[in-house]
């Protein structure tokens, strides 16, 4: 237990507790920036039970916001690199890697029996089919997106993305990203993801947006 001695000190958290997180079954899809960042704090804090998905390769523009990659990986396959990155955080934990690339006649198989899905894919397209299929299955949904200086994530269980997308959200042109707001945005989402997983999560259907240049932190309760 001395891997997770500073999580049992926190006073909501017990041995008990922890067992229900290690066997919680998460699906993370797409494994980039946002991927990356919340993949490594699952594991390294007792969510060791996980699948990731993504079809891409290293490349050396990834390097700036992607943590798990260095130079000797470019050309290799994501998915591969990620997961030999955790387990090296990790050796106790379970990562099923797959090199996929998702779409209508793959998602709903590939999301069912998880406890929790994260949509860490950078595209509209993609994500709406994640939303999708997580809505028919009634499985979990955490949606996390960042684009330039902005971010949003919404953990969605009785509401769906598909709520809130709009022409106007999905047809708007890409941004920049800067590295330590794709980890910001991360890290809460990740905490987020964690405190469902132990059942202490009431904040449901909400969207947290957060806009560094306004510095401005709005929270959205999808009607």
């Amino acid at each position: 237990m001395s891997r997770y001695s500073r999580l049992l000190e926190l006073k909501d958290i017990d041995s008990e507790q922890l067992l229900s997180l290690t066997q919680k079954r998460v699906l993370i899809i797409g494994v980039g920036g946002v991927g990356q960042h919340v993949s490594t704090y699952l594991v390294t804090n007792g969510v060791t039970n996980l699948t990731i998905v993504d079809y891409d390769k290293v490349e050396l523009s990834n390097l700036n916001r992607q943590i798990l990659l260095t130079e000797l990986d470019l050309g290799k396959l994501k998915v591969d690199v990620v997961k030999s990155a955790l387990l090296n955080r990790n050796s106790d934990a379970h990562i099923n890697s797959i090199n996929l690339k998702v779409d209508e006649s793959n998602i709903n198989e590939l999301v069912k029996g998880y406890d929790l899905v994260i949509d860490a894919v950078d595209n509209w397209k993609s994500k709406l089919i994640i939303a999708k299929a997580c809505k028919d299955n009634k499985v979990p949904f955490l949606h996390i997106g960042v684009d330039g200086y902005k971010g949003q994530y919404c953990l969605f269980k009785n509401k769906s993305l598909l709520d809130i997308a709009n022409s106007d959200i999905i047809s708007s042109p890409k941004d920049g990203v800067l590295g330590p707001m794709v980890g910001l945005i991360s890290s809460l989402a990740s905490l987020s993801a964690i405190k469902y997983l132990l059942g202490n999560y009431p904040d449901l259907d909400k969207i947290l947006y957060f806009d560094y240049n306004s510095y401005r932190l709005v929270e959205m309760i999808i009607s």
